[in-house]
C-alpha cells in the first residue's frame, strides 16, 4: 500500500513558487504540492506572508501548499507572522544554517513556541551541512523523529550549485522516520535525468525548484512543460510502476554520502 502524504499517494512531486503565476504554471504541469517561498533570499528563503496567502487562495483546495520560513537564525528575538497568515497551510520549515555548535533544539523549540498553533513542521537538514554551518543530518533525524508536531525530514542543499550527496546512504538511515510515521522528502538541486535512481531510497516527496522553471534557472519562471517532465519522472518511481533496472554501480554514482 502506498504511503500517504497531506493525503496523497506518495511519491509527490513539491515545486516550490514565488507567485501565483508560478502557482498555476505549477498546477498545469501536474505538482502535487506547492511550496511557497522566495529563492532570492536564499534555500529557504520566506516569502511575504501576503504571497503565500495569495497562492493558498489560488491553488485548488485538494492541492497541499507548504511554506518556506528561511532559516532559525532569521526568527530569533523576532515576532513571527500572526496565526491568521497559515489558514489553509499543510506544513511550515526552517533551515538550521549558522546552528552547528548552539542549541539548535532549544532555539529551534523556543520559536515553535513563539509561532503557537498551526500547521505542523518538517524538519529541513543539509547535506552540505558543512557549507551551511548547520547540524549533521543525522542528528536532525534524530530528534525530527520524535518531535510533537513534526511530520517530516526534508533533505535539502544549502549550495544549490553543488551535487548533492542522496544516495550512498546505509539502508537503515531513513528507517527512524519511516518507523515515527512522518515523511521523507528530498531536494537540493534534483533533475528529471536524477529521479530514477532516488528509487533506492524511496522518497515519500521530491522537491524542486530550479529544476521547474527555465533554463534551470532557479531565480526564473516555473515552466508547466518542465513541471510535466519532473512529474512523469515522479510517477515512474512510485511503487509498482515499470522501470529500467539499475545496477549497484549506477545508484552509487550518484555520489558518495557526506552526512552524519
Amino acid at each position: 500500500m502506498s504511503r500517504l502524504v497531506f493525503g496523497l499517494p506518495a511519491p509527490a512531486l513539491l515545486v516550490s513558487v514565488r507567485s501565483t503565476e508560478e502557482a498555476r504554471a505549477a498546477v498545469l504541469g501536474g505538482a502535487s504540492v506547492i511550496d511557497v517561498k522566495e529563492p532570492a533570499r536564499g534555500p529557504l528563503g520566506c516569502a511575504d506572508p501576503g504571497t503565500w496567502l495569495a497562492v493558498r487562495a489560488e491553488v485548488p483546495r485538494e492541492i497541499p501548499v507548504t511554506v518556506a520560513l528561511g532559516e532559525l537564525s532569521d526568527w530569533l528575538g523576532q515576532d513571527p507572522p500572526p496565526a491568521s497568515a497559515f489558514e489553509g497551510i499543510a506544513a511550515r520549515k526552517v533551515g538550521l544554517a549558522g546552528m552547528s555548535g548552539r542549541e539548535w533544539p532549544r532555539l529551534w523549540e523556543e520559536v515553535r513556541r513563539a509561532f503557537g498553533p498551526g500547521p505542523p513542521w518538517v524538519a529541513v537538514a543539509y547535506l552540505d551541512h558543512d557549507r551551511a554551518g548547520s547540524p549533521p543530518p543525522a542528528q536532525i533525524r534524530d530528534l525530527a523523529s520524535t518531535l510533537p508536531g513534526c511530520v517530516g525530514l526534508l533533505l535539502d542543499t544549502w549550495e544549490k550549485a553543488a551535487p548533492a550527496a542522496r544516495l550512498g546512504l546505509p539502508p537503515g538511515w531513513f528507517s527512524p522516520i519511516r518507523d515515527s510515521g512522518r515523511f521523507v522528502a528530498l531536494a537540493g538541486g534534483i533533475r528529471p535525468e536524477q529521479v530514477p535512481a532516488l528509487a533506492a531510497i524511496g522518497p515519500d516527496v521530491v522537491a524542486v525548484r530550479g529544476a521547474a522553471c527555465a533554463g534551470g534557472d532557479r531565480l526564473g519562471s516555473v515552466s508547466p512543460d518542465r513541471v510535466q517532465e519532473l512529474a512523469d519522472a515522479v510517477a515512474s518511481i512510485a511503487p509498482g510502476a515499470s522501470r529500467p533496472s539499475r545496477s549497484p554501480e549506477a545508484v552509487a554514482c550518484s555520489g558518495p554520502s557526506a552526512i552524519g
